[in-house]
């Protein structure tokens, strides 16, 4: 008996251990490394400084340990003349370096070209993004210099908008009416909307479905 008590209480201790461990391997996960991030600046300093005439780098890092983006750690640079926030990081397949000014910008752009619709369809009670896919729009190859214009190109928008109360039923036709007027103000060509209903404090007010409509 003494005997089972001795390697019941080893096995304990091996698992409480063993939980430690992980917890602190999590834990070191989602911190970032001060080597890499100042690894991000010095592989971005050339690039901007060759392809931008208007943007400097910030002290400012991205960490990404989710997954939520296609690097690890970006640097960041600004553009002082349209405001635009980008990223610039060695992209993981390629190993090539890019950035996101162009997405960025497109971004910014919809999105306070479309703030007074949002308010007037929606009423205060809503948010929303504005999302490009970056690779596609890399792949017009258009410079920072000449940059296209978000309602001439051939890419779609991806606009979330979040209400925050519960599902009504003229809801879809709301949307389709906002969009046909986006649309007929030529304020954007296409977009596809995602529509979702989420409280204030996070609570999903639907089936977590987003109601989806592309134009």
């Amino acid at each position: 008996m003494k005997r089972f008590f001795k390697w019941a209480l080893i096995a304990t201790g091996l698992l409480i251990a063993g939980i430690g461990g992980l917890v602190l391997m999590f834990n070191q996960s989602m911190q970032s490394d001060p080597d890499e991030e100042a690894k991000a600046i010095q592989v971005a300093e050339p690039y901007v400084a060759e392809r931008f005439d208007n943007a400097e780098l910030t002290t400012e890092v991205t960490f990404d340990n989710m997954g939520n983006f296609p690097f690890e750690y970006a640097a960041t640079a600004v553009d002082s003349v349209t405001g635009t926030k980008f990223f610039v990081y060695a992209d993981e397949t390629t190993g090539e370096v890019v950035d996101t000014f162009l997405a960025s910008k497109w971004e910014d752009d919809v999105t306070d070209v479309i703030e007074d619709s949002v308010m007037t369809a929606f009423g205060r009670d809503v948010t929303y993004d504005v999302f490009y896919d970056e690779v596609a729009v890399r792949e017009l190859d258009a410079s920072a210099a000449n940059p296209l214009a978000y309602k001439t190109a051939n890419v779609v928008p991806t606009i979330l908008v979040t209400i925050h109360r519960k599902p009504a039923s003229g809801d879809e036709v709301l949307v389709h009416t906002w969009m046909a007027a986006l649309k007929e103000s030529d304020m954007l060509r296409h977009a596809e909307v995602h529509v979702d209903y989420v409280a204030k404090n996070g609570e999903i007010l639907n089936d977590g479905t987003p109601l989806i409509i592309s134009f």
